[in-house]
């Protein structure tokens, strides 16, 4: 049998081990993350971003736009097929009419050239001005494309 100073001391390295597994493992003892936060534009579409304020101060600049509030069917199978895609800017005039949609290719595009052009045929579908850039443009540029 255990006298009195065997248990304390048991029960001492008990709570000792379960320290050092909390410690060393404590993913194990907390409920998993299943959110993250995560940045709504890159780096470099914060200079595009940036830049297009500059240029157009007299227009509305909406970044990371839902092909979904631009465009629509009554087809859910055709709604399925823009329903998750997001385009890079959105430029509105003062009473929020689109004139233009921004997207800023980064190297991440190359190979996927068919797939942008099948983004921009919906849109221009719609009826909306697609204008795409690879690099970040001039304002003189960025004006002269959109006006």
């Amino acid at each position: 049998m255990f006298n009195l100073s065997q248990s304390i001391f048991f029960i001492i390295g008990c709570l000792a081990s379960l320290t050092l597994l909390c410690l060393l493992f404590p993913h194990l003892f907390y409920k998993k993350q299943k959110f993250y936060p995560r940045r709504v534009i890159t780096a470099f579409e914060s200079k595009m971003y940036t830049r297009l304020l500059s240029a157009f101060p007299q227009y509305h600049v909406l970044a990371q736009v839902a092909f979904s509030a631009l465009i629509t069917n009554h087809q859910y199978k055709i709604r399925n097929l823009f329903n998750r895609k997001v385009t890079d800017f959105v430029i509105l005039d003062q009473d929020f009419n689109v004139v233009a949609v921004i997207e800023l290719d980064n190297p991440s595009h190359l190979g996927k050239e068919q797939e942008d052009a099948e983004r921009d045929a919906m849109l221009q579908e719609a009826g909306y001005r697609v204008i795409r850039y690879t690099h970040i443009p001039s304002i003189s540029t960025l004006k002269s494309d959109i006006q």
